[in-house]
């Protein structure tokens, strides 16, 4: 009140001087109440927001969630393969959020779609240059890699079904038999890679990079069926 009372005293004044000095002038205008108000509520609104935005970033950093507990799961998987950075990054991904504990034996099977779905697109992808007849390398990599393509599906097949037979299908012959298909779809691949470089077949950067991520993932799942008891004992 007493600002105001300030500000009257002060408008009296002026008033008065102009009266005396500036009598043909009208008085000056009073300062308006509606803009001091307008200027309270614009303040007040700002103070608001910066203390809400204050509370809305504290907030964030105390209930950010940990990490899921799935990925380090995933992560102890693919620290069995020689290549736990190129497994964990190729898995992820297809992984199902909601999981909150990951099946070893879900993850080999993925690992072997994973490795599928590459030499699917390599088998294409040599078939669309293998216009010269002449040279053998592409011809032979379009076989190897369809003989490859059924090594892993076979091995997928065969774990399905002994899984819905129920039972510890870890303690058969099937665990050999799928070691074996995935060693020789390996085998296949490694054999293209030997011909293309003995031939001096010039192929593209995509197909090198699809080359070594097929022959990665192949070794990633070949290395998760073996290890697969050691990751039961460590993940159950």
């Amino acid at each position: 009140m007493e600002s105001i009372n300030t500000l009257k005293g002060y408008d009296k004044v002026s008033d008065q001087e102009n009266q005396i000095h500036h009598h043909h002038h009208s008085p000056l205008p009073k300062p308006s109440s509606f803009s001091r108000k307008t200027l309270i509520a614009t303040v007040s609104v700002v103070s608001l927001l910066l203390i809400l935005a204050v509370v809305a970033l504290t907030a964030g950093v105390f209930t950010h969630p940990p990490p899921h507990h799935s990925s380090a799961s995933l992560k102890s998987i693919c620290a069995v393969t020689r290549y736990p950075e190129t497994c964990f990054n190729a898995l992820s991904s297809s992984l199902n959020e909601s999981d909150s504990k990951l099946n070893p034996e879900s993850i080999l099977e993925l690992s072997l779609r994973v490795a599928v779905k590459n030499l699917s697109n390599l088998s294409i992808s040599f078939r669309s240059i293998n216009d010269m007849p002449e040279d053998a390398a592409v011809g032979d990599c379009v076989k190897l890699y369809t003989d490859a393509l059924s090594q892993l599906n076979d091995s997928i097949t065969e774990i399905e079904k002994e899984k819905k037979k129920g039972g510890n299908w870890l303690a058969k012959e099937v665990v050999g038999d799928v070691k074996t298909w995935i060693s020789a779809a390996m085998t296949d691949g490694e054999t293209c890679s030997d011909g293309i470089e003995e031939m001096g077949t010039i192929v593209g950067n995509e197909i090198k990079k699809e080359m070594e991520m097929a022959n990665q993932m192949m070794s990633i799942s070949l290395a998760i069926v073996s290890q697969m008891k050691k990751l039961l004992l460590i993940l159950h």
